[in-house]
Order: C-alpha cells, then sequence, then structure tokens
C-alpha cells in the first residue's frame, strides 16, 4: 500500500510541477461529469411535465437538461484539451528523467543485467502510461463521481435497481484477476521483446546488413524475429483471452438480472404501483449502471498499468539512488601519482556467473610504469579494465591509489585523470574535430590540440583523406557524411583517447586490433613517447593487447589466465622462465613465419 501511495503522489505531484495551471484546467471534465449526473433526472421531469400537464415543469426541466449539456461539454472540451496538452508535457518529462537517470548511474553493471534490462524493457514499452498519469487520475475521479452518483440515484428511483448494480459487482472483483494476469504477462514478455528489438536491430543496420546478406541470413533472421515476436506478445494475448471470458461470464450475469428487474418492473407499471416517470428513470439507469461496471473495470485496468509503470520508474530512481549511495566517495585523485595503483586482493564476479572474472588478484602498478596486460580471451583482462575506471564495484577487495580506495574517490575527478583507446570503442557520428575533441571536452574546439593528439595516434592521413578535414561529419547515413573503414574509425578512436595530457591512467586496450603491422609499429613508437611524458605525473600506462611482439617494452607484462595472475616479469624475464607466456610468444612468432 505505501508503495502504490508512493507511486500516486509521485505521479500527481510531478503532473502539478510540470504545468500548474494546465492541471487546474483539467479539473473541467470531472465537474462536467457532476452535471451529467444531473440528466436523467432532468428528463423524468420533463416526462412527469407533459403528463400532468404542467408548462412551468416542462420548460424547467428543458431548460436545466439543455444547459447542463451545454456547460457540461465546454468544460468538457477544455478538460480534455488540458489534459492533451498535460499529457504531452508530462510524458516528455518522465522520459527525459529516465533518460537521464539511467545516464547518471556511475557504473556499467546495470547495462550488462538482465533483470535491469527487462525491466527497462517494459517500462519503455509502457511509459505512455506515465504521461497519462494526470489524465488517469482525473478519470478515476470523474469515474468515481459518475458511479456513486449513478447508484445513489438508482437507488432512490426505485430499490431494486440496487439488484442490477450488484450484478455487476462480480465482474469488478474478478479484475484483481487481470490486473494480476497482466503484471506478470509483462515480466514474461519482456525478455523476448528486448530479442525481437535486437534481430529488427539488425536488419535495419548497414554493418551487420553485410553479413545478413552475404550469408543469406534474412530468412533465418526474419523466422527469428517472427519467433522473438510471437513469445514478446504471446503472454498478453493470453490475458486478452482470458479477459474476454471474464467480460462474457459478467455480462451475462448483468443482462440476466436486468432483465429480470426490468420485466418486475414493468409489470408493476402496468399494474399501477409504480409510476411512469419512476418507470423511464429506472430504465434510463439500468443502462448507466451496466455502464458503471465497465468502468470501474477500466479504471481499475488503467491505474493498475499506471501504478506497474510508476513502480519500475521508482524502482530505477531507487537503484540510481542506492548506486549513488554505493559511490559516494569524495577524495579527489592526486594531481600526480607516487606509489601508483595496488590491486588488493581484487575479486569480481558476473550476476549468475558460475566462477569470478578475476579471482583475488593482487598486483602493483608502479607509477610511471609502462605495463603490458596479455591472456587469452576470458582471461579477464577488460573486466580489470572497468575496475580500474570504476565502471564496475569489486566483488572483493580494492583498487587503491596511492594507498587510498577508489571508492572513496570521486568517480567523476578520477576519470579526469584517466584516458585511453578501446577496441569496443564508440563511433560518434559527428564532425570529425568534435568526434577527436570529445576525449577532452574543454577542448573540444582546440585545434592544435586535436592535431596534436592525430601526430600521437599515428591519423594525420586519416584526417588527410576528408574532404572538409575537422568539420567532415562522420557517417554515411548522413547528410554529406563520409564513412570511414574499421580501421580509420579505430584510429581517430586513439586519438579521441590521446586528447587529455598527463592522464594518471592511460590505458590502451587491444588499440590496434583492426590496423596493419606497419601502422601499429609506428604508433607504438609514438604510444612509447606518450607513456614516457606521462612518467613526469607518475602516469601509468596499461598496454592490453594480443599481439606479444609490442610488449618487448614493456617495464612489466603481466600474463591473466581465468581471473587470475599466472605470471608476472619482464619479457626477458618470462621468456627465460619458459612457462605460458614464453609459449604463447612462440606460437605467435611462428605464425608469423
Amino acid at each position: 500500500m505505501t508503495r502504490m501511495m508512493r507511486s500516486l503522489w509521485l505521479l500527481a505531484a510531478t503532473s502539478a510541477k510540470v504545468s500548474p495551471w494546465q492541471s487546474l484546467a483539467c479539473l473541467g471534465e470531472p465537474v462536467g461529469r457532476v452535471l451529467q449526473l444531473l440528466q436523467p433526472l432532468y428528463l423524468a421531469w420533463f416526462v412527469t411535465g407533459i403528463a400532468e400537464h404542467e408548462l412551468g415543469l416542462v420548460l424547467s426541466a428543458a431548460v436545466a437538461f439543455v444547459g447542463s449539456v451545454g456547460v457540461s461539454l465546454a468544460l468538457g472540451i477544455i478538460g480534455m484539451d488540458a489534459r492533451g496538452r498535460q499529457q504531452e508535457r508530462v510524458g516528455t518529462f518522465f522520459a527525459a528523467r529516465i533518460g537521464r537517470i539511467t545516464g547518471a548511474i556511475p557504473t556499467l553493471d546495470h547495462l550488462e543485467s538482465p533483470r535491469y534490462l527487462d525491466e527497462l524493457q517494459v517500462m519503455r514499452e509502457n511509459e505512455g502510461a506515465l504521461g497519462l498519469a494526470l489524465n488517469q487520475l482525473l478519470n478515476a475521479v470523474s469515474n468515481l463521481i459518475f458511479v456513486v452518483g449513478t447508484i445513489a440515484l438508482a437507488i432512490t428511483a426505485d430499490w431494486r435497481l440496487l439488484l442490477v448494480a450488484l450484478a455487476g459487482a462480480p465482474a469488478v472483483v474478478a479484475t484483481r484477476w487481470a490486473v494480476a494476469w497482466r503484471a506478470s504477462a509483462e515480466t514474461k514478455s519482456a525478455e523476448p521483446g528486448r530479442l525481437a528489438s535486437h534481430l529488427l536491430g539488425l536488419g535495419l543496420s548497414a554493418a551487420p546488413g553485410a553479413e545478413l546478406r552475404v550469408f543469406d541470413l534474412q530468412g533465418t533472421i526474419r523466422g527469428r524475429l517472427r519467433a522473438a515476436t510471437s513469445l514478446w506478445r504471446a503472454p498478453l494475448v493470453d490475458v486478452a483471452r482470458r479477459q474476454a471470458v471474464l467480460d462474457i461470464a459478467g455480462n451475462v450475469l448483468f443482462f440476466g438480472v436486468a432483465i429480470a428487474v426490468s420485466a418486475w418492473m414493468v409489470r408493476d407499471a402496468i399494474g399501477g404501483t409504480v409510476l411512469l416517470p419512476d418507470l423511464v428513470l429506472s430504465l434510463m439507469l439500468i443502462g448507466r449502471l451496466q455502464a458503471t461496471s465497465s468502468i470501474v473495470q477500466n479504471s481499475i485496468h488503467a491505474l493498475a498499468d499506471m501504478i506497474r509503470t510508476a513502480n519500475r520508474y521508482l524502482w530505477l530512481l531507487d537503484y540510481h539512488q542506492q548506486q549513488a549511495r554505493a559511490h559516494s566517495g569524495t577524495a579527489m585523485p592526486p594531481a600526480a601519482l607516487t606509489k601508483g595503483i595496488r590491486l588488493d586482493h581484487l575479486t569480481y564476479s558476473y550476476p549468475d556467473a558460475a566462477r569470478p572474472a578475476l579471482d583475488d588478484v593482487c598486483l602493483d602498478l608502479p607509477a610511471g610504469a609502462i605495463i603490458a596486460l596479455v591472456g587469452e580471451n576470458g582471461a579477464g583482462k577488460s573486466t580489470l579494465v572497468k575496475l580500474l575506471t570504476g565502471l564496475y564495484r569489486p566483488t572483493a577487495g580494492a583498487v587503491l591509489l596511492d594507498g587510498v580506495d577508489l571508492a572513496d574517490h570521486d568517480l567523476t575527478a578520477w576519470r579526469t585523470r584517466v584516458s585511453g583507446a578501446f577496441q569496443d570503442h564508440a563511433r560518434f557520428e559527428l564532425p570529425a574535430g568534435d568526434a577527436i575533441g570529445a576525449g577532452d571536452l574543454a577542448h573540444i574546439s582546440d585545434g592544435d590540440r586535436i592535431h596534436h593528439a592525430l601526430r600521437a595516434a599515428a591519423a594525420e592521413d586519416v584526417l588527410a583523406a576528408l574532404p572538409d578535414g575537422l568539420d567532415t561529419h562522420l557517417g554515411s547515413q548522413w547528410q554529406n557524411g563520409v564513412d570511414l573503414s574499421g580501421g580509420q574509425w579505430q584510429r581517430l578512436a586513439i586519438a579521441r583517447g590521446m586528447m587529455r595530457s598527463e592522464p594518471l591512467l592511460l590505458i590502451l586496450d587491444e588499440p590496434t586490433a583492426a590496423l596493419d603491422p606497419a601502422t601499429e609499429h609506428n604508433l607504438f613508437q609514438r604510444y612509447s613517447a606518450a607513456a614516457h611524458d606521462a612518467r613526469r605525473q607518475g602516469g601509468i600506462t596499461l598496454l592490453i593487447t594480443h599481439r606479444f611482439s609490442t610488449v618487448a617494452a614493456a617495464d612489466l607484462v603481466v600474463v591473466l589466465d581465468h581471473g587470475r595472475i599466472l605470471e608476472q616479469g619482464t619479457h626477458k624475464e618470462l621468456i627465460a622462465a619458459d612457462g605460458q607466456y614464453a609459449n604463447l610468444n612462440k606460437l605467435q612468432a611462428h605464425g608469423y613465419r
């Protein structure tokens, strides 16, 4: 109940905050509903006036009826217009808030959590319910007025109409089952819904589109998309079928009772025990009583949908606040590293993983050192990078910066002292200058800094190939945009990583995977120069690569295997040890012969 009240308060308060006057204008419709309630009474007066030849009563009833219709119509138009405008504003507000909250979470764990992604999927599918929040709340108020007024008017007209009203109660009670079915269906449909979106994206994107055509996968992907879509919608279709059965059963019961009561009242009217005006009013109210049952059911469904979506929004908000509390450090990173970075019994496990990705790792990264991290796929290299950058929070152990736990630092401040180039880099389809300058927002328009970064990344020839230089818009899907090869995109990503001068931690995660050997050799010569520049600040360069020829100049080589440190030492020491590093080095050297 507390959660439900919190959801209702959130929706009502947000709507009023977004536009107070618009929210007030929305109340016109409920007021108009009150006037509509009296219209059957005016018609009964009209019939009575005609039957008793009272012209004054006939005129009064006609004026009251026409006036109530006009005023309620005017108020309804004002209210509906205000609600439409408010719906758009509130929907936009919540959509923006969801985007900001998601983007403000300091780590990436949530983006790899199936539960989080399922919740986000359902919330996106139903975020329109948040925009409709005030609309649904006002509908609930209007409907409550309508239902209570109709039942009260019915009882005063003839007590037997209470039996008709009670005949609609089972259908209303059964709504709780439908609400539970709907909630369960949303949960079941979330994962296949995400899969359907992914498969659809494959067919609409250029990069995967090439493989779909070369390998003749269009039919296969269409089949899988069809199956995923079926699984996505099947739970909701099943709910609709069950709801239809409940509706039919409820209507059979209601109309059976209504017909019996109507026949009873007609017999009494013929016998003279029920007056004609009372019969007319009663028969009109039977139709309204049927509408009250449907209205209550629809209101319950709408409010339940709205509250479930609001609960998911609150869950996201709570998750964000929980993560903010877990990363509430305020310590500033040192101006220069003196000791370096220590991994102190560092462990990290992915959710539901059978074993840790990193398991009790102890390692010193000395200040000013060039560290090469090698290992086969799945060894834990990329996980370690995310822990060093604070994108993951350790399951156990700590990352210590000059002896101070990274968890005690302001992560945003720490990340301003980190730079890097990554194998899975972003492709910013922006003007080339912005795509490179984004590596240091304070200098995003600094042409000299950008050209220096391009030289450090051995990417001057990429710039030379762009028709408008730094002003060239990247990406072929834009007007006059220019697409790049995989290697060119990677070299611009490397240049972006070179924008920050003298970072405390420079991470080069498989930065040359898409480059040819000559470019790679040239680039590592420049990396070496950048790394030596970083030594002045005690900066650490962490090089992650599969190519052993590039790590010989590193001060320390660390070999990871299944999340543990297998070997560490200089290149010469590890070759002399004739362990896994030496074996992998021989295998790779043999492949180049």
